[in-house]
């Protein structure tokens, strides 16, 4: 159902439908992980050895434009995207080391943002909260932050 809107919004835009973008749209959107841009590409190919990474830009561009995908920058500075279907609000944990990104919901930080909002008689419409640190996995391999804020590999 949502590939075959997909399909007609693409259509409806002039965008040729290929079994190339057909491929790149259900592989993105039976992902449930932020992907970067060359992880998709990496992942069509296996299906498709001839998707190209240009083909894979404009087709994810195209997502985030109709809204089926959303655009995110964390720490390192790539973007990532994920499937804005079927995803209710979330939050972020980002390893500065690995660079996972692990999804999590908490009530009570919605309700002191909506408190917060409410003291300062601010019309609360959206937010995003991303925390950074050092996953558990990162953390026991030995993976520090520094003081400053770097991250510190244990030695050979």
């Amino acid at each position: 159902m949502v590939i075959q809107q997909v399909r007609d919004e693409a259509r409806r835009r002039g965008v040729r439908w290929t079994n190339q973008r057909q491929v790149i749209v259900e592989t993105f959107v039976s992902s449930h992980e932020h992907l970067t841009v060359e992880e998709l590409h990496r992942r069509v190919r296996i299906l498709d050895a001839t998707i190209s990474a240009a083909t894979v830009y404009r087709t994810i561009n195209m997502l985030v434009e109709i809204g089926v995908a959303t655009k995110r920058h964390f720490g390192d500075g790539s973007a990532t995207f994920e499937s804005s279907l079927d995803k209710h609000h979330h939050d972020h944990l980002v390893c500065m080391s690995c660079n996972k990104i692990e999804e999590f919901e908490l009530q009570a930080i919605e309700d002191l943002q909506e408190q917060v909002a409410s003291e300062h008689t601010f019309q609360l419409v959206h937010h995003r909260l991303e925390l950074y640190g050092i996953c558990r996995d990162c953390s026991a391999k030995g993976v520090t932050v520094t003081a400053n804020g770097r991250v510190r590999s244990p030695g050979p």
